[in-house]
């Protein structure tokens, strides 16, 4: 690890590993106590988000994601979720997807999903009130037919692991994912390229199984091409079931199918997430390029953002990773690092690279036409919104059966 610290600087503090399951939990609350008991401390570090944190074990590094502290009374915009937990429902869906790709021989992540607890989930407008329960709690309250109002959610404790996946180095990370490039002994171009080819066939494959991943965002991704954090993956079964599901008439149900959300998936990853874009642009009065100019200054200099709620959301917008890290380099290895996603993503891909080149070419940035012509999906598509990905899972909608 002495290495890696030299790469990213990384936070560190103890979890409690469970040698039987091979779990690692950030904190004892609300785990039974048989659980307790057999609970072992190790040595822990930060992993890329405050949702998990990893452990190094047999000189490979596994991640834990979830049941961290603290918990909080808010939904976390950017997953639906409570902060602080991962919710059954989302925690096996991901070790699903990831596991199904895994088996096809795209994907190096494979997962693992442990149920840990229960919790009430109260909502009062826009504030919500999460109780845990711990067992002996949840068995009094149902004895003394006191269980009190409110949603019954379950949550746990997501491990992933693979052989070429770090979890602390994300794709977003561009000064960092350059250090990674010289320690590893690669060029950085060498090293995007490779990682957006592998991150081709893995979409390829998912999209294959009908899998979409729906918020293929470059911090989803690490810095060696692997795709993680499928918790809101759609697979191809549900698409008829939201549909009937969602009463309003809205524009963006036109666009949510299998088309529409590959679409999203190559979209979201070069393009960046559209409609929160231009609403940033039209909130702070800025043009396009005002806007990615003072993107891209944040994102260089994070710590002027901290506490400031304005900056950091400005700081952590997804603008994509053309935008982002393509821009950045000479028009050569950018096109040596697209060609490389199209060869492992596309079919018939010398008429796609043609047709992405002449369109970013013309426009200077990566536009819906780009995105069209890789997923074949013709030029009136547009990218489905995140809210309404978000708003999906009020539905409650089971995994399909395999």
């Amino acid at each position: 690890m002495t290495e890696w610290q030299q790469v990213r600087p990384l936070a560190q503090w103890s979890v409690y590993f469970d040698p039987m399951t091979k779990i690692a939990y950030s904190h004892v609350d609300y785990l039974s106590e048989e659980v307790q008991r057999r609970l072992i401390q190790k040595h822990a570090f930060e992993s890329h988000s405050q949702r998990a944190y990893f452990v190094v074990e047999n000189n490979k590094l596994i991640e834990y994601k979830g049941l961290t502290l603290p918990y909080s009374a808010e939904i976390v915009a950017a997953s639906g979720q409570p902060r602080g937990l991962l919710l059954k429902e989302h925690g096996e869906r991901e070790a699903r997807a990831l596991n199904d790709i895994a088996q096809k021989g795209a994907g190096a992540v494979k997962a693992e999903y442990h149920e840990v607890g229960m919790a009430i989930l109260k909502r009062a407008g826009t504030k919500i009130e999460v109780r845990p329960l711990a067992a002996a709690d949840e068995k009094k309250e149902l004895a003394n037919g006191k269980f009190p109002a409110g949603e019954i959610i379950h949550y746990g404790v997501l491990k992933r692991c693979g052989e070429d996946y770090i979890p602390f180095i994300r794709l977003d990370l561009f000064q960092i994912v350059q250090q990674l490039a010289r320690m590893e002994g690669k060029e950085h171009v060498e090293l995007l390229s490779n990682a957006v080819a592998k991150l081709g066939a893995i979409l390829r494959t998912a999209h294959e199984l009908g899998i979409y991943h729906c918020f293929t965002h470059p911090g989803n991704v690490d810095a060696h091409g692997n795709l993680i954090d499928y918790e809101h993956a759609i697979y191809r079964d549900e698409i008829s079931g939201f549909r009937e599901k969602i009463a309003e008439k809205r524009s963006e149900i036109g666009l949510f199918s299998e088309e529409g959300l590959r679409f999203r998936d190559i979209d979201v990853f070069f393009g960046g997430e559209r409609e929160i874009l231009k609403r940033c642009r039209e909130n702070f009065k800025l043009t396009h390029e005002e806007l990615m100019m003072k993107v891209r200054f944040l994102r260089e200099n994070i710590s002027l953002s901290v506490g400031i709620p304005v900056f950091e959301l400005l700081a952590h917008l997804n603008i994509g990773f053309y935008e982002d890290t393509l821009k950045k380099l000479p028009i050569r290895d950018q096109r040596r690092i697209i060609e490389a996603f199209i060869d492992h993503y596309c079919i018939a891909n010398n008429w796609v690279k043609k047709k992405v080149f002449s369109e970013l070419a013309k426009k200077g940035e990566w536009t819906e036409q780009a995105s069209g012509f890789i997923t074949n999906a013709g030029a009136s598509i547009g990218q489905i919104p995140s809210e309404f990905i978000l708003n999906l899972w009020e539905q409650k909608q089971p995994l399909p059966e395999r």
